[in-house]
């Protein structure tokens, strides 16, 4: 077995040339991801090639090859299947969960067995979204999609939610204002020394480059693994979006993405508390406060800052959507993975 750099793993389909002359000159010959699945092959490419994903079958026989599927509780099987069951009671008994739109972009790979070992990861969460949205759902943000598909209807089994009607939020928006602005970004998107030096005209550079908040899209599903524990514990060990074992210089946003640490964005989260929830009434984040992805504008409203970034908790057993500013880092903070 070879044991070179896994950072890219590369397809020889439509770019067969380029492959090949990767491979020669690292002295490799290999055919193809299956070789990534079986251990055989593991290379670090000079080359911009296609890169290859994996389907379910795929992601299965990798998981099984590096003993890793015994790190996700009852099996990547039983928890898809748990999920999809979940998303048929509320999107309907005949929707259709197709786990073949499954794709698991294989330079994710590095970063899920590192986290996987770690134990900072330990669930595969399924983001599903219906083949057919209303016009009024075609227009929502995700995190406005899932809070109106997922989170509201528990509310007749007890799921509270914290000031659903948008007082008591510093930055003068109301829940739905907050939903509509979720802007989730990737760690590499920011200048990690401008975000240290100040992170707020940094959050704004990144906010302006964007654009508005993205809306959803029907038909998709996305595989995120994460932490399924109710709280985060805060001795967690902590993996980059590389693989990379990283401590944190402090508990703030902004170390993490200093760190190039990704973590759930606010609609992965209301997907995830809706199944702890659902599941066994398990309120998620119930003693921590955790950073999600999602950046926030609200320059309009006239607060200072007029930035913030996501974050979420359960206090007194309320679910409670809400931003922060990135430079917070309380003793209670905590990141959830999202790799």
């Amino acid at each position: 077995m070879l044991s070179v750099s896994p950072k890219q793993l590369f397809s020889r389909v439509g770019q067969a040339h380029e492959f090949e002359l990767a491979m020669i000159k690292q002295g490799v010959r290999a055919t193809s991801i299956q070789d990534v699945i079986d251990g055989k092959l593991s290379i670090s490419f000079t080359h911009v090639v296609k890169t290859d994903s994996l389907n379910m079958k795929q992601l299965l026989s990798w998981l099984r090859k590096n003993k890793l599927d015994s790190k996700l509780p009852g099996g990547l099987e039983k928890q898809i299947a748990e999920q999809v069951k979940f998303y048929r009671n509320f999107y309907g008994k005949n929707s259709l969960v197709d786990t073949a739109k499954i794709r698991v972009d294989a330079r994710r790979l590095p970063a899920i067995k590192a986290g996987l070992e770690a134990g900072c990861l330990n669930y595969a969460m399924l983001k599903v979204m219906p083949d057919v949205l209303s016009k009024v759902e075609a227009q929502m943000t995700s995190a406005e999609f899932f809070y109106e598909k997922l989170a509201k209807p528990l509310k007749k089994d007890g799921f509270k939610i914290w000031a659903e009607n948008g007082t008591d939020r510093w930055t003068k928006l109301t829940l739905a204002e907050l939903l509509q602005r979720c802007n989730p970004v990737e760690p590499e998107e920011f200048d990690s020394e401008a975000f240290r030096r100040d992170w707020i005209s940094e959050e704004i550079r990144v906010i302006e480059k964007r654009g508005s908040s993205p809306k959803v899209e029907a038909g998709t599903v996305e595989l995120i693994f994460t932490s399924n524990l109710p709280d985060i514990p805060s001795e967690q060990r902590i993996v980059s979006k590389s693989g990379e074992s990283v401590t944190l210089d402090d508990r703030s946003y902004v170390s993490a993405i200093a760190k190039n640490v990704r973590v759930l964005s606010h609609e992965e989260g209301i997907i995830l508390a809706s199944q702890l929830y659902a599941s066994g009434k398990t309120c998620l984040a119930r003693n921590t406060w955790e950073w999600r992805r999602d950046v926030v504008d609200h320059r309009d409203k006239g607060t200072k800052p007029g930035v913030s970034v996501a974050a979420a908790n359960s206090d007194d057993s309320e679910f409670l959507l809400s931003s922060i500013g990135a430079g917070y880092s309380s003793s209670d903070c905590r990141v959830r993975l999202a790799l």
